[in-house]
Formats: C-alpha cells, structure tokens, sequence
C-alpha cells in the first residue's frame, strides 16, 4: 500500500479539494471558509458561549478568538459578557453579519449540491457513519 491509498490521504486529498474550492467561491465576498462556517454556527445557534462555537466548529480557542476579532471589525458579529459568568463571551450575529450570512448561504447552494450530488444516499450515509466512527476512534 502506497501513502496514496490510505485513509488519512484519501481524506485529506478530498478535505483539500473542496477547501479549495469554497475558498475560491467565498472570496468573492471577503471572508473565508471558517468564517462563512461561523457565520453559520451562529445562525444556528446565536449566542452560544465562544468556548461552545469552539467546540462546535473543532477548532482551538485561539484560531476562534482570532477569527472573531477580525469578524467584529468587520462588524459582522459582537460579543458580549455572559449574564451567568462574566468571563464567558456570548457571540452574536450583527444585522450585516445575518444579511452577508444568509447571502453566503443561497450562494453556496452549488458547492452544496454539488457534493451531495457526488455520492447516492446510501453511501451518503455510510460515508457519515463512517466519518462519525472515524472522529470517535481519535478523540
């Protein structure tokens, strides 16, 4: 077996491929692949606690904290003191950030479609599972 033919490679090659791709899409619009995923994170579930969109989007604290800073120049997002402990930060979307998120969204449907078209819904989820084992089995 070659380095080509494991695991690690195939999914990384396929990870890489389509980073590239939806970097090139998103940066017509000024911000990149993480940030257009929390973007949506936060749609999903605005105001959550930065140590949650951490965890969420399976990234460190730092590369977050980053992020955030240039998203809040932006003023795409704002952070705010939890109510409960003052040195947890909420996180929220701006209006801009809510319109430029929904945006991003309808024009992203290509990339979207395009993956789901590539595999039929039975490997679909086998892939899924497969993914999901492949995270527990590293954590």
């Amino acid at each position: 077996m070659t380095v080509d033919d494991t695991i690690s490679m195939r999914l990384r090659r396929a990870y890489l491929t389509m980073h590239r791709a939806a970097q090139a899409h998103f940066a017509e619009f000024g911000v990149t692949v993480d940030q257009y995923v929390l973007l949506s994170v936060l749609a999903d579930a605005e105001g959550i606690i930065q140590t949650e969109l951490s965890e969420r989007m399976s990234s460190d604290a730092n590369t977050i904290g980053a992020m955030l800073r240039l998203l809040e120049q932006k003023q795409l997002v704002r952070r705010e003191a939890s109510e409960t402990d003052r040195r947890a930060q909420r996180v929220y979307l701006t209006t801009i950030g809510k319109r430029l998120q929904k945006k991003l969204v309808r024009h992203s449907s290509q990339i979207h479609q395009t993956l789901e078209a590539a595999l039929t819904p039975r490997k679909k989820q086998t892939l899924m599972k497969g993914l999901e084992e492949i995270t527990q089995a590293l954590q």
